[in-house]
């Protein structure tokens, strides 16, 4: 009768189901970071969406039109805002923000001219700088007003990055080396 039996089996350890933990782990993690991703790209949305962006008229910085024995018409005023025939106190760079006061006050620096250059091309840093110093040379200024070597040509002008957002404006002034002035380098007809 045990002819008719089957041969025993070699023992073999009990199948044990693969552990699932892992991949488990693994799925949480990736679902964490798809969350955190998507809570960050709403909260950017939100921030874009609701919250304005400053523009230029909200930077605006008010002119007193009646200054008072100081001379002073505004502080820190940006120089996109500045005017032809703004006088500045403090003057020590083009770029930086200025004090603009009355001529008749003491200053040491005035916004003498601007021009709008054409083109759509970059015409490089040197031809910009010859074209921007000539430019500048080339503004009208009273006799009477006392120039001499002390006073420097100051101008502001593109680089190649804001020529590619259309900015074309040369700014001139002409600043002193030391000292101050109380009055205009420009003729009357001139000022604005």
């Amino acid at each position: 009768m045990e002819k008719d039996l089957p041969e025993p089996q070699a023992a073999l350890p009990p199948l044990q189901p693969e552990s699932e933990k892992p991949k488990r782990q693994i799925g949480q993690w990736v679902l964490l970071v798809i969350a955190v991703l998507a809570l960050s790209a709403a909260v950017v949305f939100v921030v874009l969406r609701f919250i304005t962006p400053t523009t230029p008229e909200a930077n605006t910085v008010e002119r007193n039109e009646s200054p008072g024995l100081d001379g002073v018409i505004a502080a820190s005023i940006p120089p996109e805002q500045l005017v032809l025939g703004d006088c500045l106190r403090g003057f020590d760079s083009t770029l930086s923000p200025q004090t603009v006061v009355t001529c008749d006050s003491s200053h040491n620096a005035q916004l003498i001219g601007t021009f709008e250059l054409t083109g759509d091309k970059y015409p490089g840093s040197n031809e910009l700088l010859t074209e921007s110093e000539s430019l500048c040379k080339s503004v009208s200024l009273d006799p009477s007003a006392g120039l001499d070597s002390t006073w420097t040509y100051h101008f502001s002008r593109p680089s190649e990055s804001t020529w590619s957002q259309g900015d074309r404006q040369v700014s001139c002034f002409l600043g002193l080396t030391e000292g101050n002035v109380r009055n205009s380098l420009l003729p009357d007809n001139e000022e604005s």
